[in-house]
């Protein structure tokens, strides 16, 4: 069987996404971000090992709310797997939510219903606040809401 090379790809990757905190990307982003970045890596090459990163817990994986496959750096995967998540249908931004409601609705779920809930992938979906407050539809990309004109 063949081991894992760990390549001066894979760590400007994994180094890229570090750097990347809170942010979201799709394949295409990293792609695209790295080249701006001078740093020329493959689709294929992102793609197979941003899964093998999903894998092992350090990144997670979701659909945002227009069904692309974007992929979030977790700096402690224990903790990104201890709360729940929402995701904006317009912005598509991830947010994290620690509340003690959240944890109540899960120990009714087993309790009750005998269903064991996982945060590290349950996701929440509405409307954030700050696109409510707007009222338009916005695509932040991977940089996320930081920034933008839409949400300040």
């Amino acid at each position: 069987m063949r081991g894992e090379y760990n390549t001066r790809q894979k760590r400007e990757l994994l180094r890229f996404l570090k750097e990347g905190g809170l942010r979201h990307f799709s394949v295409d982003d990293v792609v695209f971000e790295m080249d701006r970045q001078g740093e020329k890596v493959g689709r294929t090459t992102v793609y197979r090992y941003l899964e093998q990163l999903a894998e092992q817990g350090s990144v997670r994986k979701y659909q945002n709310a227009q069904g692309v496959t974007q992929y979030q750096h977790v700096a402690d995967a224990d903790a990104c797997g201890g709360h729940f998540h929402m995701m904006c249908s317009r912005c598509g931004n991830l947010l994290h939510v620690d509340c003690r409601l959240m944890g109540e609705l899960s120990d009714h779920l087993m309790r009750d219903h005998g269903f064991v809930l996982d945060p590290r992938e349950t996701i929440l979906v509405g409307v954030c606040e700050k696109c409510r407050n707007d009222g338009e539809a916005v695509d932040h990309g991977p940089d996320g809401a930081e920034g933008c004109h839409h949400c300040l």
